[in-house]
């Protein structure tokens, strides 16, 4: 693992150690998924397959200059084509938005390397890596995983308190109002309740949906489609 690497363990593995692995290979020109294809089966532990080997594949190596929208719909459809049992992914690419790269976790990404500053050794041991269950991400884009996975919580609590009935009909309203930009006063004499009430009211809506603020709890609710 390189020094400006996170490397963490995964649930399982696909083979065992020893044991050749079977890669599908996939770049954004001939030229250069040639040459890596030829570097990686170079070591004994890689076997290049056709991708139409993808769902009994070990592990998917692409190759593009920036994972954009065309790559992530591949992912997608890989993932499909993969069925019950993920196959790793590794991508080594120029450069990736935050965007794209929560999209690309959410459809099997397991490690990313800049191209930059990764060699070809490395990616071939990223890629042996990875058919082992471990990931490896640049450590400045694992802060932004870590938020977006408490983000995607939270919009999902906020799902799963509404089908519950979690969110009470007057809870839902008091969140729609200061949407609306409404103050508590207003909300009270709105709602002919209060202002302590309606103070109460959103503090335990607040804390019943696992967010810091009303702001949050507010954006939480409008993403997760309740208002």
């Amino acid at each position: 693992m390189t020094a400006t690497a996170t490397e963490t363990q995964t649930d399982g593995t696909r083979t065992a150690p020893g044991v050749p692995i079977n890669v599908v290979l996939r770049a954004s020109d001939a030229f250069l998924e040639h040459a890596t294809g030829a570097y990686l089966q170079s070591h004994a532990r890689v076997n290049i397959v056709p991708q139409q080997g993808l769902p009994d594949a070990d592990v998917s190596v692409m190759l593009p200059h920036s994972l954009n929208d065309e790559w992530l719909q591949v992912l997608r459809q890989d993932a499909a084509r993969a069925g019950s049992v993920p196959v790793p992914v590794v991508v080594m690419a120029d450069r990736v938005s935050e965007r794209q790269l929560t999209m690309a976790v959410e459809y099997g990404l397991t490690s990313f390397l800049y191209r930059s500053s990764s060699s070809l050794e490395q990616l071939l041991d990223t890629t042996i890596e990875a058919s082992s269950g471990h990931s490896r991400i640049p450590d400045e884009l694992v802060g932004h995983l870590i938020a977006e996975l408490g983000h995607q919580q939270r919009l999902q609590t906020v799902a799963q308190s509404s089908r519950r009935g979690g969110l009470a009909t007057r809870e839902i309203e008091v969140l729609r109002m200061l949407a609306e930009g409404m103050s508590t006063l207003e909300i009270s004499e709105r709602m002919s309740y209060s202002e302590r009430t309606i103070k109460g009211i959103v503090h335990d809506t607040v804390k019943q949906l696992n967010c810091r603020n009303r702001t949050q709890a507010v954006a939480c609710a409008v993403r997760a489609g309740i208002l």
